[in-house]
């Protein structure tokens, strides 16, 4: 039994402005065996320590399905050693540096993610999706030194740097469709083949203190508002590492593969399938090309994966798309879903279609990423606490602990819980307490064994196909038009996205209805977002409902979409 009686405390006051409900004993705790915190090396040496083995060294490591590029774990090992080098002896990277990648997903992607750490710097991982103002507010509040591009996304990344004059080299990524022999750029092949004797400079002894030096930082929009720097150590993803084998070393042995199309810039990409693959010396299945469920299945079926790492829209299409049937999807024994919720008729409707098992967990940035994952041998709901971690469901207003099926705000406890925000203390106290609790802003009940269930988000954020869209930063935005003097978005359901960003608008007395019309907007905001953060409608209005504060009073909004889409 891991379900702790819950404890009342009626008389506490609970505010964002308060520290969190600091209590030492947890509700729930977790059912898989305790991990070790005690680390001795940092996340590069730890995952590539059997790289060079005879067993692995010749092995596919990664399969580019969508290009046919593949390495090893030999050239994994290579890769990452050389490139690391490179950057200390050519460009001076240290760490106290940080270099942002802007990337479709690439077979290079961890050696360079890897090197990087190597040298006790930064990664700071860029969507491909961003334009160039998405990629100025990462850019410059990192204080990125290097920036590693995808040649397809060259034109972009250069734009962009113009207005981040942190950046001192740009790193070309290559892709066999595109020039990047420009003047200024440096080629990933220069790097990859650089040659010294000296490798004694990209040790383990560039990183002091694991549990307390960041090498990932993915900006996130955490529970409220626009991005902020999540500064997760070596520390915290040594111990999801571990968190992960521990519940599925003995279902996902290391002689099956796992296909995942998940993007590596997004934070269950690359710690759950890129990252954990490259250490276990799992064949990891990928594409850099834009998702397309035919050649995703003609990869399952001609490279035989037992596990898919998807997100709900994709296992709505395979549980509903006619082609699915002309392919042979035998292989797969287990499909985990995440980033997203995933309704039970949707889970139930691609078991039965496939033949397969589908399980879900659960995590979010600042927890790198996973907080609860589910075992094959029981899998309900998005599955209990991972190992070494503690949890509580607490009424949101009184910071009181709720006991079993009783739904509130999920708080976590554990070793991979995030250092903070990047030079935001006040962002990163409303979040996370003095005793180590990160307030999710995820509602949340857990059952009298330990399962969690899932059932909502305090926090503001819209999912649109796992994606966070920080409704703030559409809402900013909008603001900016001439034509609009106030706004407030929030979501609606979308059976393919799960959700997509409404927005509320009021017009300014000048401006002419005829002619700012929803087409219009709609439009004018999809030039300037990424296409995951286009608008799906526009709704004009009087006024925008706020509080007496004047925070925007979304719930009342959402109210009025749930009468709609009843």
């Amino acid at each position: 039994m891991f379900v702790r009686a819950a404890r009342r405390s009626g008389s506490r006051s609970y505010a964002t402005s308060s520290p969190l409900f600091d209590g030492k004993v947890a509700d729930v705790c977790s059912p898989f065996p305790p991990i070790s915190t005690s680390y001795d090396v940092p996340v590069p040496e730890f995952v590539s320590k059997d790289w060079g083995s005879p067993e692995l060294s010749s092995k596919v490591a990664i399969r580019d399905g969508s290009t046919g590029e593949v390495r090893t774990f030999g050239d994994y090992s290579r890769h990452m050693t050389n490139t690391a080098n490179a950057l200390k002896t050519e460009f001076g990277l240290g760490s106290e540096h940080t270099a942002a990648i802007y990337s479709l997903n690439n077979v290079d992607y961890l050696p360079i993610s890897l090197a990087v750490g190597q040298l006790g710097a930064k990664i700071s991982p860029i969507n491909p999706l961003s334009t160039v103002s998405e990629m100025t507010r990462i850019l410059v509040p990192s204080n990125s030194k290097i920036l590693f591009t995808h040649a397809k996304l060259l034109p972009v990344a250069l734009e962009a740097v113009k207005e981040a004059p942190c950046v001192e080299h740009v790193v070309v990524i290559p892709d066999a469709e595109a020039d990047t022999k420009l003047e200024g750029v440096v080629q990933l092949e220069d790097l990859l083949a650089f040659n010294s004797s000296d490798e004694r400079d990209v040790g383990s002894d560039h990183v002091e203190h694991v549990n307390k030096h960041p090498w990932l930082l993915p900006y996130s929009s955490g529970t409220t508002g626009l991005p902020k720097g999540v500064m997760l150590t070596h520390g915290n993803m040594l111990a999801n590492l571990l968190q992960l084998e521990a519940v599925e070393k003995e279902s996902f042995p290391r002689h099956e593969s796992l296909i995942s199309p998940l993007p590596f810039f997004h934070i269950y990409g690359l710690m759950a399938s890129l990252l954990y693959c490259g250490w276990q010396g799992q064949t990891l299945i990928t594409t850099s090309a834009r998702f397309d469920l035919a050649n995703f299945c003609a990869l399952v079926s001609e490279h035989r994966p037992s596990r898919a790492h998807l997100v709900p829209p994709i296992i709505l299409g395979l549980s509903k798309h006619p082609l699915v049937d002309d392919y042979d999807m035998t292989s797969l024994e287990w499909i985990v879903s995440a980033a997203a919720p995933l309704g039970e008729e949707a889970e139930k409707a691609a078991e039965a279609r496939l033949g397969t098992r589908v399980k879900q967990a659960w995590g979010m940035s600042e927890l790198s990423p996973l907080g609860t994952f589910n075992h094959d041998a029981d899998p309900r709901g998005v599955g209990p606490l991972v190992s070494s971690t503690e949890g509580k469901v607490i009424d949101p207003v009184t910071g009181e602990s709720l006991g079993p099926n009783e739904s509130g705000e999920l708080c976590i406890r554990g070793p991979q819980v995030m250092a903070g925000y990047l030079n935001n203390e006040e962002k990163t106290n409303e979040c996370l307490s003095d005793g180590g609790w990160l307030r999710t802003g995820d509602l949340a009940h857990y059952t009298d064994d330990g399962y969690f269930y899932i059932t909502d988000r305090i926090k503001e954020l819209i999912k649109v196909r796992g994606f966070p869209v920080a409704p703030a930063e559409l809402e900013d935005l909008l603001l900016t038009n001439e034509d609009v003097q106030d706004s407030a978005v929030v979501q609606v359901p979308d059976e393919a996205s799960g959700e997509l960003p409404r927005a509320y608008v009021v017009l300014k007395p000048t401006a002419d209805p005829a002619e700012v019309t929803e087409d219009v907007l709609k439009d004018w905001v999809k030039e300037r977002v990424s296409p995951y953060k286009r608008l799906h409608s526009v709704k004009f209005v009087e006024q925008i409902p706020k509080s007496a504060s004047g925070k925007i009073l979304r719930r009342l909004l959402r109210d009025e979409v749930k009468e709609e889409f009843a």
